[in-house]
């Protein structure tokens, strides 16, 4: 290996480690702004299991905007720990916990079908339904689809792939209604809407503007 191929290898591992470097601290920088948001909507009105709920989604921001996807091992852990804290408490607490995941699951079962939602989400969800059970998940719920859809819609417009969204969700309707069946018309490879959005941020805003509603 010669001079110069060894000093290009050298820029390119600097140029990476750069990169790196940059992504670590952005992701912490956004999971940081979740946990403080929620610091500061939480008056009157709190949700339940607070600090933990805080930790999980700051935990779940930090891997989906570093990733795009929030692992097994923070999900199934943080999940397995919720029910087995809340059977602990009591049986009713137990099921309350099982009720709350169960609904979330129950929600999220055909967007995921369809391809709205990734695994690592529907898990997500499922953690905060069994901490918060599903008298407080359900209106949460709705304020994170409301952030996730302006999130979303903010995304694919600078992107300039809006019309394309609206285009595809056309043709799908069209083809369902042909088919008698869920026909959805699946993005491009390499779009932004394939690439979807970190959906744990927008969860971890959401649950922050209910805090601040309902206080």
């Amino acid at each position: 290996m010669g001079p110069a191929t060894a000093r290009i290898g050298a820029d390119s591992r600097s140029v990476h480690t750069d990169r790196e470097i940059r992504g670590v601290a952005f992701s912490l920088c956004g999971a940081l702004g979740v946990a403080a948001f929620l610091a500061w909507s939480a008056g009157a009105f709190a949700l339940p299991h607070f600090a933990w709920s805080a930790a999980f989604l700051a935990a779940a921001a930090f891997t989906d905007l570093r990733s795009r996807k929030i692992p097994n091992w923070l999900t199934l852990g943080a999940l397995g720990l919720a029910l087995a804290a809340s059977f602990a408490s009591s049986v009713a607490v137990g099921l309350e916990a099982l009720s709350g995941a169960g609904v979330a699951l129950g929600l999220l079962f055909l967007p995921f079908a369809v391809g709205a939602f990734g695994a690592g989400d529907v898990k997500a969800l499922m953690v905060l339904g069994a901490l918060w059970g599903s008298e407080v998940f359900l209106p949460a719920f709705l304020w994170m689809l409301m952030v996730g859809g302006v999130f979303a819609v903010c995304h694919l417009a600078w992107n300039g792939e809006l019309q394309h969204l609206l285009l595809r969700w056309w043709v799908s309707l069209q083809n369902s209604l042909r088919e008698r069946r869920i026909a959805f018309a699946p993005a491009p490879a390499g779009s932004a809407s394939r690439q979807g959005i970190p959906f744990a941020v927008c969860a971890g805003v959401g649950a922050a503007v209910f805090q601040y509603v309902r206080g």
